[in-house]
């Protein structure tokens, strides 16, 4: 009997140290791999594959725009010559080149007045943003994505099904999710976001050592039709 005492509170314990880790947003792909060390993100090395944009149904705002940063990862460079010879990218069946917008250099967001994401390894990079917002089509049971725990509750899933095989060799991609604070309509400062730790990416080999991308010039960044995206569709997996 104590040992099964014994159990139940270890059990419990475990689950209420996982309810308090828990992160707001997570990013997951399906079929990805975690790595720890100096990484700490869930990675892929297949060039077709579905992010999962993760948030606790406790904490999120249904009527918030959230964002979804993908951010051009170089594994063999760290200067770029030619934005166009990034090759392409397509995110729920739609070429990232087909939207006549802008990018950004450095690390997002795009837009905030008080504050970036804190640097991490893969910034500063070219880097373009999805804007989303979570609907309860597709909940899941709560888990970390870190240790594959189970939490209690339920968390939103938003899918991005992301097909990078025309990247050109030598690129992949690194994903962070957060969402702004507002006043008065205008963006003001990142409230929450992804850990690092909970952070996604595609790279060759699971290899996902960062290297500087250098700035392109000013006529380079205008001919590339890559980047900023609103309300990108949404679809749910069964």
């Amino acid at each position: 009997m104590a040992i099964k005492i014994l159990a139940a509170i270890t059990t419990g314990m475990l689950i209420a140290q996982s309810a308090v880790a828990l992160p707001i947003l997570q990013l997951d792909i399906d079929g990805g791999t975690y790595l720890g060390g100096s990484e700490e993100s869930t990675v892929t090395d297949t060039s077709s594959f579905s992010l999962w944009a993760l948030g606790k149904t406790s904490e999120i705002d249904l009527s918030v725009d959230y964002y979804l940063s993908v951010a051009l990862l170089p594994a063999t460079t760290d200067h770029v010559t030619d934005i166009a010879n990034f090759g392409e990218v397509m995110i729920n069946g739609t070429k990232l080149s087909s939207f006549a917008s802008t990018f950004e250099y450095g690390q997002p967001p795009i837009e905030s007045i008080d504050g970036e994401l804190a640097p991490h390894g893969v910034f500063d990079t070219i880097y373009y943003e999805l804007a989303f917002k979570f609907d309860t089509l597709g909940n899941v049971s709560a888990y970390n994505v870190a240790d594959d725990s189970a939490a209690p509750g339920e968390l939103y899933r938003e899918i991005f099904d992301i097909d990078a095989s025309a990247l050109n060799t030598g690129y992949g991609l690194h994903f962070d999710l957060y969402t702004y604070g507002d006043s008065k309509g205008d963006k003001i400062r990142v409230t929450d976001f992804a850990p690092f730790s909970h952070d996604a990416a595609y790279c060759i080999g699971l290899d996902c050592e960062p290297h500087e991308v250098t700035e392109p010039s000013t006529l380079a960044l205008l001919g590339l039709g890559l980047i900023s995206i609103l309300g990108i569709r949404r679809r749910s997996s069964t």
